[in-house]
């Protein structure tokens, strides 16, 4: 059978491969058009170039370096060039799962930011129950192997001066942070600390220039007949800059029986 050829713009579309970038890898010699016409040195591709293309860029899509790629092309040895992509098996495998949590994150990023929007227009007061939760207090670094995406999800939140707090004053004495996963195996026991379990009154409050007025939750409270032994502020939404000098917090205030 007569051997076809492509040319090379045709060769990019349907690899994906640039053309720039198909110069590039014959210019390092890293393919080989399987002829060049003489005349007007148009490269023209046969269907072994193309495999060689699509090893090449499943190898570039996993990181691999070219100097390893051209040593694997150059050696001609089908067996090399599936022991290598064995090799990077598990690196797709990881970042099949890390495309997929980013895409999740985005998802539940979306979603918070409709939730948010709801939980800024309600400003009463509610009594929820929760469990002891745990958080990192302190400035701690989890392990490497420890899933990045969930930083987007990560809650920042605040112990607050209860006796200002009371005299509707906002004062932060401590900083902690809040893992969505639950897991805290990283990190040191020292910088962890249990906020307590029970139930809270909760309540979304804006925050400028570091001033709120608590007044409403401080009359629910005398209204209601509760005193608190710890107040807590979860930020709401993302801080995605360094000054912002307006934003939301949840208000959470342990209840204690008078």
């Amino acid at each position: 059978m007569k051997e076809e050829y492509y040319q090379i713009g045709d060769v990019s579309r349907i690899t994906g491969i640039s053309k720039d970038t198909l110069h590039f890898y014959t210019k390092i010699g890293l393919v080989t058009p399987d002829y060049i016409n003489p005349k007007n040195h148009y490269h023209y591709y046969s269907r072994w170039n193309m495999y060689q293309l699509d090893i090449i860029a499943t190898c570039r899509n996993l990181k691999i370096p070219l100097e390893k790629v051209k040593e694997i092309i150059s050696s001609r040895d089908n067996e090399k060039v599936v022991k290598l992509l064995m090799e990077y098996q598990s690196e797709a495998l990881r970042l099949s799962q890390y495309y997929k949590q980013v895409a999740d994150d985005i998802s539940w990023y979306y979603e918070e930011n409709e939730r948010i929007k709801t939980q800024m227009s309600d400003c009463k007061v509610h009594i929820k129950h929760f469990g002891p939760e745990t958080v990192i207090v302190g400035n701690q670094k989890r392990k490497e192997s420890s899933y990045h995406a969930n930083l987007v999800r990560r809650k920042y939140g605040y112990f607050l001066d209860t006796e200002r707090f009371l005299g509707n004053e906002l004062r932060k004495y401590r900083e902690y942070i809040k893992l969505p996963d639950g897991d805290y195996s990283a990190i040191k026991p020292e910088h962890l600390y249990t906020l307590p379990g029970g139930n809270y009154a909760v309540c979304t409050i804006p925050i400028k220039n570091e001033k709120a007025d608590f007044s409403p939750l401080i009359h629910w409270l005398k209204e209601k007949h509760y005193r608190t032994d710890a107040v807590f502020a979860e930020k709401v939404g993302f801080q995605l800059f360094k000054y912002i000098y307006h934003y939301y917090c949840e208000i959470k205030i342990h209840l204690v029986s008078q």
